[in-house]
């Protein structure tokens, strides 16, 4: 079997396993962003939470206090790479019902991923992907609703060549996660901290 066929099965293999198991995700109610979860299997600690304004809104300042130092420490890993991604990256924070913080997430350019995983033109991942080609106007970014591909030629050459890998996002969560357990503690007896869809490499 040819070098390409299998790289082609592998990878149709792959999109219908993630395929399935986004399916899966859905029909559960999952929330499958790539967001730090903080879940409470306890609504009455969540409203009792809520009564109290000064406890709720130091917990909510703390775990923001946390995104910051974390974000910066972000920025400061990846600027040496890319200083639009530094400049670009930013933290969300969301709330619940009662205006406790239950999510966490990081946006940043799309490159910055490529940057993790060292993948770029001509050194594609094993499954591929697609995106909507941008033009500049007036200095503004404006889709064409251009769909573009990646080359099939190149996929399996992430990691390779010029192109090396910069794990510049997933150390700095992993490292940091403990100090936003210890934060939840402090507050929460029944909050669980889910992490695990964060992480760029799975």
């Amino acid at each position: 079997m040819g070098l390409y066929k299998r790289l082609t099965e592998q990878r149709e293999e792959l999109r219908r396993y993630n395929a399935s198991k986004r399916r899966a995700e859905r029909l559960a109610g999952a929330d499958t962003s790539r967001l730090i979860r903080l879940e409470t299997i306890s609504e009455t600690e969540r409203f009792e939470m809520a009564k109290d304004a000064n406890r709720l809104t130091a917990f909510n300042k703390a775990v923001e206090r946390w995104t910051n130092q974390v974000t910066n420490q972000l920025r400061a890993t990846v600027a040496y790479r890319s200083l639009r991604i530094a400049r670009e990256l930013q933290p969300n924070l969301y709330t619940d019902k009662y205006g406790i913080v239950n999510r966490i997430g990081f946006s940043f350019p799309r490159h910055g991923i490529y940057i993790h995983k060292g993948a770029g033109r001509g050194q594609g991942g094993w499954i591929g992907s697609k995106w909507e080609k941008i033009r500049m106007i007036n200095g503004v970014e404006v889709g064409t609703g251009i769909i573009r591909h990646t080359n099939p030629a190149s996929l399996g050459l992430q990691d390779s060549g010029n192109r090396r890998a910069y794990r510049w996002f997933d150390p700095v969560i992993k490292n940091r996660i403990g100090e936003l357990e210890h934060i939840v503690l402090e507050y929460f007896d029944t909050m669980i901290l889910d992490a695990t869809r964060i992480y760029i490499e799975k």
